[in-house]
């Protein structure tokens, strides 16, 4: 146990614990309650002055009360107690903590026993939501569990001041900043509107810097850059990244600091980067700046086994087997071997705490380029019940990236092969990059930039700036023409001119024209053409088959217009009569006829429908009289229907009429329709009489 008034200061480092993950699976219900409880254990052991967490705290940003119990329980055990605290806090909690209703650190309190100061930002799981924006961190900072700090009120334009602690002559200074949307502070780093709040001597602080970020280039803004970070930083808390990397690293960016990554202490997912050792760490900061980090690795984390195989590399499988059921039995007896090596690496993770789970998480992934070869994952998972963690995922098959494809040479027209090394890593600078570096193409910049190219086609594509390529090349252009009428010897002779090209070309600086290009495109009095939506015009030919078919509704006349079908020569007369309505306005003013004049002529083809069913039913009433009355009776009911059919559809041409009539000659249709409506009034009342006649 190390002394706790010495000259450094202690700092547990962790982050990303995940609180509530799998809470509803009975088997990893704990995990991650039990890996937090076991790294605050390790603080309190090791006598470190503060803990740092780097966000994600809990799993979601609304966790359960289950989970929040959980968790109270687990900081008020750690956190609360007697032992003295040696930290002074040197800056002003007005400003550290603005975003709080408490503007205070919570072992200045009175009224509470503080033994472990907890300092945390929140992640983009943890992240503020709901009313008033609070995050669940808000609670534990109102509870004086945890100083919840770095939240960032602006998305204009973000300052970070520092939370400053002293300690027997070591200065500390920590800043913090909560999970934002990678683009966004790309952009807001790019326009150089993230400021850092310095102390006056702040070379003689100990500089830390807190984010929960990408640092994985998932994009071309997508991540943060380590060139962002200003170089006065001593070491810098990578939060968000899961893989465990928590041994400082050097920046690879030139600069002077570290970065620490811790990972986190729970397997939220079965990837390569998740199996990795899980680990904490101890920092410290000693009187002159230097550190040191211990890692510490946790007992109580599940084993995790990962392993990607090629079907290709079990050697005693014959991928070209006919018979489909032999080969998937070889392949499931192979794969079972495979599994089973894989439990038993995992044995040898078994730490013997108390809190461990002991069922270990197996992820077989099998690359596959044959749909014939794969298995079902959960059937094949259902023989390993009660031996793993995670039987239903076990198995995980993924798709072999083509490496292959045509591409037809723009000069030659040839169709050749193309070999796509990488896979799907890559973007599109990288083909750029490749299509004018190969030197078998003839397709070359000698005087032009690839990577100020590089920089308009981004633009271009993340930007929906249509003019950024023709700006670009027309200043690369300029400038080019500009250094030739420069040469001092350029005359017209034409080798002097050949050879000031050369000069040209050897003088062109490829980072130096990507700085150039992008400070062109960003220039802030530039204005940005949006790339155009295409727009059908229209001239475009549709097909009738795509046209929106009307369908009859059940309105006045539905199931009339539905029940009139044509029967016997009456109604095939009728139908021969029947208008064709046209499509706009142009039909009828090139000799087409008006609506009005549209409803009159299908008022007669109806008036003459309705006779013809009228003679129809006369002569039904004749043969009636010589035949059987429930013969007759049966044909006076079809009469009937068939005049109300008539009646129906005589009012559902009429609806469908009106519906298309032009608003300019509305006022024309709507009384031809009301004439038309009396008209089948009146006949209501002559098919009652014929009717009742009939009966």
């Amino acid at each position: 146990m190390a002394p706790v008034d010495d000259n450094f200061i202690r700092i547990l480092v962790a982050s990303d614990i995940h609180l509530g993950y799998g809470e509803k699976m009975a088997e990893r219900a704990m995990d991650s309650f039990n890996s937090f409880d076991e790294l605050l254990s390790i603080g309190k052991e090791r006598n470190v002055d503060l803990c740092i967490l780097g966000g994600d705290l809990f799993h979601e940003n609304k966790p359960t009360r289950s989970s929040q119990i959980n968790c109270t329980q687990i900081l008020t055990k750690h956190v609360f107690g007697n032992d003295p605290i040696y930290l002074e806090y040197a800056s002003n909690p007005e400003v550290d903590f603005k975003h709080c209703n408490t503007k205070a650190v919570n072992y200045e309190d009175t009224n509470v026993n503080i033994s472990l100061p907890i300092f945390s930002i929140h992640g983009n799981h943890d992240d503020p939501s709901g009313l008033g924006g609070h995050s669940c961190m808000d609670i534990l900072h109102e509870s004086k569990l945890v100083n919840y700090f770095g939240k960032v009120d602006s998305y204009k334009e973000i300052k970070l001041s520092p939370i400053l602690l002293k300690k027997n002559g070591v200065k500390l200074a920590i800043y913090g900043l909560s999970s934002l949307k990678d683009e966004r502070l790309h952009r807001l780093f790019r326009e150089k509107k993230v400021i850092f709040e310095t102390p006056k001597d702040v070379n003689d602080w100990f500089n830390i810097f807190v984010l929960h970020q990408n640092r994985a280039k998932r994009g071309p803004t997508n991540y943060i850059p380590e060139s962002f970070i200003p170089s006065f930083f001593n070491l810098v808390i990578w939060g968000h990244e899961h893989d465990c990397r928590i041994e400082p690293e050097h920046s690879t960016c030139g600069k002077e600091f570290y970065i620490c990554q811790p990972g986190s202490p729970v397997a939220t997912s079965l990837c390569d980067g998740e199996a990795i050792q899980k680990k904490v760490g101890i920092v410290s900061i000693g009187v002159q700046g230097e550190f040191k980090l211990e890692p510490v690795v946790l007992q109580t984390v599940r084993p995790f086994i990962f392993v990607s195989k090629c079907l290709t590399e079990f050697k005693k499988l014959k991928l070209d087997e006919k018979d489909e059921k032999k080969m998937q039995a070889a392949i499931e007896k192979e794969l079972s071997l495979e599994v089973e090596d894989m439990i038993e690496q995992a044995q040898a993770q078994l730490t013997g705490h108390p809190k461990q789970g002991e069922l270990p998480l197996i992820r077989l992934r099998i690359e596959y380029s044959d749909e014939r070869h794969q298995l079902n994952p959960v059937r094949f998972g259902n023989n390993y019940m009660g031996r793993v963690a995670n039987p239903a995922h076990l198995l995980h098959y993924k798709k072999r990236i083509i490496t292959e494809r045509q591409v037809k040479d723009e000069i030659t027209g040839k169709v050749e092969i193309k070999h796509l090394p990488g896979g799907g890593s890559r973007n599109t600078e990288d083909y750029i990059n490749e299509y004018f570096d190969d030197p078998d193409s003839k397709a070359k910049l000698n005087i032009l930039s690839v990577r100020g190219l590089n920089s308009a086609v981004n633009s271009y594509i993340n930007k929906s700036d249509n003019d950024a390529i023709s700006f670009v090349l027309k200043n690369q252009l300029k400038r080019r023409q500009k250094q030739l009428l420069n040469e001092e010897d350029l005359d017209d002779d034409d080798n002097d001119f050949e050879a000031a090209l050369a000069r040209l070309k050897s003088s062109v600086n490829e980072e130096e024209e990507a700085e150039i290009a992008r400070a062109e495109l960003n220039r802030e009095d530039r204005k940005i053409v949006p790339v155009p939506d295409t727009v059908p015009t229209e001239d475009m030919e549709t097909d009738d088959e795509d046209k929106p078919v009307i369908k009859p509704t059940r309105g006045r006349g539905g199931r009339g217009a539905a029940a009139a079908k044509p029967r016997g020569r009456t109604s095939a007369s009728s139908r021969r009569n029947v208008n064709v309505i046209p499509d706009s306005d142009e039909e009828i003013s090139n000799g087409e006829e008006s609506p009005a004049s549209s409803v009159e002529r299908t008022l007669s083809s109806t008036r003459t429908s309705t006779s013809s069913r009228r003679g129809a039913a006369t002569t039904a009433k004749t043969a009636s009289a010589a035949k059987p009355a429930t013969r007759g009776g049966a044909r006076g009911r079809g009469s009937r229907g068939g005049a109300r059919g008539a009646r129906g559809a005589a009012g559902g041409q009429t609806s469908i009429l009106a519906a298309f009539a032009s608003q300019t000659q509305r006022s024309t249709a709507t009384q031809s329709l009301n004439s038309t409506r009396s008209t089948q009034r009146n006949k209501k009342q002559q098919f009652s009489s014929s009717d009742e006649e009939f009966k």
